[in-house]
């Protein structure tokens, strides 16, 4: 017969055994130096696998960082550090308890790259763009706002694209032109309907003066304030007489969005169609109003192909004001792009109530167009609130930000919470391991363009 009592105290230990070891956790560990042995401090450290989300930590005063509980797998961990380049290493499984190596991260430093100052938010870019463009006059006298020729322009918002048709409305050479206008449509009685004398003149100068003005408007304003179009003509600064002759002709068809891409120009079709109708109200019109449409609509085409050639190949020549000349595109910083953002406080004491400053570091290189706008580390601030909880590991705190400004070089860029503008949602955010630190990513509230690049 079997000693079921020494079956019984095996299986026991046998337990035990698996126990503990069930009991240990897998964790992931390490030590963050440079190149000379020294620790680094304030590592940005990251731990992904595809079975998992993302965590993250920072290395402690002693270089140190540490992941536990974690799943059996392979990861993959990455860690940034002002000054230093982006150090990963991927495929390192998790181990168990004391069993685990650690992992030795050597940082070397950050090649020499281009950087870039951004400095006024685009909006003040635009500004100082249309002081320039309200100056250009062909001959030194023909108002000739609607056209940029700097290489790099900064897109419009609605008040500056109503400012740029107001400008052409009430010009003193536009009164002008309007007038010599109407006195030559009287010589060759255009409009008989309108008479003849000083009543017929002053309704054929009425008539042409509205035209433009309902034109300037409903195309240059209105239309792509909606459409979020631009009103000007980009010159075309380089390539060969035959390229610009075809950009020309094309961008009768298309014009540029105020996000920088080419799209159909539905502002100036829709817009042609628009002011034909509102010219109804004070001009004599044909018994065939939408053969006259289809009419109107073709001619705007052929109009806007001849002036962007005019535009293109002579008007440059004899423009006053004119800045002409290639230069490298700059990147424009977009709304709506993430900022990823590590707090500098730890915030496990908090309470509900409590309320403040807070400041946080860059987690990842901030670049656009594979140029640096801000480096790793770079500083952030604002101010945050606390609801929930009872302080501690903050287990059911809820944290609110408001007014979190990323500082690059003399500008602070504001950032908001949601990618869209004017979403709502809870602000998501997760704590660093082994600290009440928060990690969050936050989103560019609007357009930047950066001045100047420096090595």
């Amino acid at each position: 017969m079997r000693d079921r009592s020494g079956m019984g105290a095996a299986a026991a230990a046998l337990l035990m055994l698996v126990g503990s070891a069930v009991a240990q956790s897998d964790a992931i560990q390490g030590v963050v130096k440079d190149t000379s042995g020294s620790v680094v401090a304030g590592a940005i450290v990251t731990l992904d696998t595809a079975s998992a989300a993302q965590r993250t930590t920072v290395s402690d005063d002693a270089g140190a960082f540490h992941f536990s509980p974690v799943e059996p797998a392979n990861y993959t961990i990455t860690i940034t550090a002002r000054g230093f380049a982006v150090w990963t290493a991927p495929y390192v499984a998790a181990g168990s308890g004391e069993s685990q190596a650690p992992v030795n991260a050597v940082l070397r430093v950050a090649p020499e790259t281009s950087t870039v100052e951004v400095t006024p938010p685009i909006k003040e870019v635009a500004e100082e763009q249309l002081k320039t463009e309200e100056k250009q006059r062909v001959l030194g006298v023909f108002p000739h706002y609607l056209v940029t020729y700097d290489p790099n322009p900064a897109p419009l918002d609605a008040r500056q694209k109503f400012q740029l048709g107001w400008k052409t409305i009430v010009d003193p050479v536009t009164f002008l032109t309007t007038g010599i206008a109407a006195g030559i449509q009287q010589a060759r009685n255009d409009y008989p309907e309108f008479g003849q004398g000083v009543e017929g003149y002053a309704t054929r100068y009425g008539a042409l003066y509205a035209n433009h003005v309902s034109g300037a408007i409903i195309h240059h304003v209105v239309l792509q304030a909606v459409f979020h179009q631009d009103p000007r003509y980009y010159f075309k600064t380089t390539g060969s007489f035959g390229s610009r002759l075809v950009y020309a002709i094309a961008t009768a068809f298309v014009c540029k969005g105020d996000d920088g891409h080419w799209q159909p120009d539905y502002s100036d079709v829709i817009g042609g169609v628009a002011s034909s109708q509102v010219s109804r109200l004070y001009y004599p019109y044909t018994s065939r109003p939408y053969l006259r449409l289809w009419h109107d609509a073709l001619l705007g085409f052929g109009g806007r192909a001849e002036n962007h050639l005019l535009e293109q190949f002579i008007l440059p020549h004899i423009t006053t004001h004119a800045r002409r000349g290639a230069a490298a595109p700059q990147p424009i910083l977009r709304e709506g792009t993430a900022v990823s953002l590590v707090s500098v406080e730890d915030l496990s004491a908090k309470k509900s109530g409590d309320a403040g400053p807070i400041d946080f570091m860059l987690a990842s290189d901030l670049q656009v167009g594979g140029v640096t706008i801000a480096a790793v580390g770079a500083a952030a601030s604002g101010q945050v609130t606390f609801a929930g909880g009872t302080g501690g590991d903050g287990a059911e705190m809820r944290v609110g930000l408001d007014k979190v400004r990323l500082k690059v070089g003399n500008a602070e860029i504001p950032l908001r919470s949601n990618q869209v503008r004017g979403a709502s949602g809870a602000l998501q955010y997760h704590r660093l391991e082994g600290s009440g630190r928060i990690a969050i990513e936050l989103y560019v509230a609007q357009d930047y363009m950066p001045m100047a690049v420096r090595r």
